[in-house]
């Protein structure tokens, strides 16, 4: 090993020093603006570092022999790599400040949507896209804190009722169920005033069987004739977790995914509803969190870069929004917009 390659390893073990740090931080944002592989003399040029061409040559090969940058072609310069990415994010990033203007968009969607989260995290994922040129995906968690509320049967006919299920939130949902043999409609309405008497406020996630037989216990009751009727409720009340999405025209636009091959794996991936739900309610130790390329567990993602954001309110969690692109997206842009975003929810729903 030579002296010079010796003294890099040594250097790496620790940490860059101040101008490789300056050169790697001028590749990144050179790079993620033209998409284009940079070379020395451009950061000579553009980015007034003090040093000459020859001297950020060579940091710049230094970079890129402890792993920071690639070189794409023997002929071009060089771009970040996954390792690049991770030091930038975390070493040398600024969340970049968010406009005016910006700010008087968010303010004014999340007027308009108080404290609806729902409507909130659908208007969010397409501003945050709008605003970053990327592809964008949120879902507010509130389908995990609905609560029971009260059932009714309404007659419909002889044989069959219809079962209209509220929750505490005032949603409504109906289905047509049979008539239990050897019940009236008395009966059954006796039944469902001490269903809502055991169930009232109970979190909807909790309707299993063993809750059931627990209520059956307490009716002293053989309710077999019921089970139709109470995996109706259950599929009822359980609501499904949707998730919005904004900016998939953005990410079309982006070089890297010119190739309609490529795009077409990320509009599957868009159809994996469960999928994308798992990403986005996945637990999260910091409220913003960064994956890069490989960093990312799934190969179809591996060439992504995922910025995520959890929203929280009193130590509960409220929804998350995800933001997908190529790994030389603009992290201080989207990580201020997310920022921005996290904080004014914060402060309207102190003010509801």
């Amino acid at each position: 090993m030579t002296n010079r390659k010796r003294n890099l390893k040594k250097e790496n073990q620790a940490e860059l020093n101040e101008r490789k740090q300056q050169v790697l931080w001028a590749v990144v944002q050179d790079y993620a603006e033209t998409a284009e592989p940079v070379g020395s003399r451009t950061i000579a040029r553009k980015y007034n570092l003090g040093v000459s061409s020859a001297t950020i040559r060579n940091e710049m090969q230094d970079l890129e022999d402890a792993g920071y940058l690639e070189q794409p072609h023997t002929s071009a310069g060089r771009i970040p790599s996954v390792k690049g990415y991770r030091f930038y994010v975390d070493r040398l990033m600024e969340p970049a400040p968010v406009s005016g203007e910006e700010q008087n968009l968010i303010t004014k969607m999340m007027g308009a949507h108080r404290a609806r989260l729902d409507d909130i995290f659908r208007d969010m994922a397409k501003i945050v896209a709008s605003l970053t040129h990327t592809l964008s995906l949120a879902a507010s968690s509130t389908a995990r804190q609905v609560r029971f509320n009260y059932i009714r049967f309404l007659p419909l006919d002889g044989r069959r009722v219809i079962l209209l299920a509220v929750s505490d939130r005032g949603d409504v949902t109906n289905v047509v169920v049979p008539m239990p043999a050897d019940t009236t409609m008395d009966e059954l309405q006796l039944i469902a005033d001490k269903l809502n008497h055991f169930l009232h406020g109970r979190n909807v996630n909790t309707l299993n069987e063993n809750l059931i037989l627990s209520f059956q216990k307490d009716v002293e009751r053989d309710l077999s004739g019921f089970s139709r009727i109470f995996g109706e409720l259950s599929r009822m009340l359980l609501p499904h977790q949707k998730v919005y999405t904004g900016g998939a025209a953005e990410l079309m636009e982006q070089p890297e995914f010119q190739n309609v091959e490529r795009m077409q794996d990320i509009l599957n991936l868009l159809e994996q509803q469960d999928t994308l739900q798992g990403m986005l309610s996945e637990t999260m130790e910091k409220p913003i969190a960064v994956h890069i390329g490989t960093e990312n567990v799934s190969k179809a993602l591996s060439d992504l870069s995922i910025v995520r954001a959890q929203f929280t309110s009193d130590g509960r969690v409220l929804g998350s929004i995800a933001v997908m692109g190529p790994t030389r997206m603009q992290y201080g842009k989207i990580i201020g917009v997310l920022y921005y975003l996290q904080q004014e929810l914060n402060q309207l729903l102190k003010k509801s």
